[in-house]
């Protein structure tokens, strides 16, 4: 239960740092002193809405699919095949959400959602074969990413 807890956490540690990207400081804002440290540890709920893992916009959808693909990935390298197939299901359920916004790529979520389908039943026959289907998965949330960044 700890491995799972801690796996999802660097795994939204990880979406959150690639979704975030690095920034330059806007020039007035690089001359001001840093913070103090006492608000270090906390997250401003603002910010958090910001990013599009926390949006209930296609995008969000998107980027919630990837996570829930890497977490798969994650627990079939651990051989937790329920756990694998329980985020595969979370990734299809957004994909479906997705859909449901009419998104200008109908075909593409539509084709995830089938790649997706296949994955699930290759994950529940505990097949070594969904390795390969997870990094086609991961491919097209990936071209999903760069499409509806746009």
């Amino acid at each position: 239960m700890k491995q799972i807890k801690l796996v999802m956490l660097l795994a939204v540690a990880l979406g959150l740092a690639s979704a975030g990207g690095c920034a330059k400081a806007p020039e007035e804002d690089r001359s001001a002193p840093a913070q103090s440290n006492k608000n270090a540890g906390q997250a401003n709920p603002q910010d958090l809405t910001a990013t599009p893992l926390y949006t209930k916009t296609i995008r969000g959808n998107v980027e919630r699919a990837g996570l829930a693909v890497e977490m798969a990935r994650a627990f079939v390298k651990q051989q937790q095949w329920n756990e694998a197939v329980a985020q595969l299901r979370t990734a299809q359920t957004q994909i479906d959400e997705a859909l449901g916004h009419k998104p200008r790529l109908k075909e593409q979520f539509e084709e995830l959602k089938a790649a997706l389908g296949k994955a699930i039943q290759t994950a529940e026959h505990q097949s070594n074969d969904v390795e390969a289907q997870l990094n086609d998965l991961q491919t097209r949330v990936n071209g999903l990413k760069v499409s509806t960044s746009e």
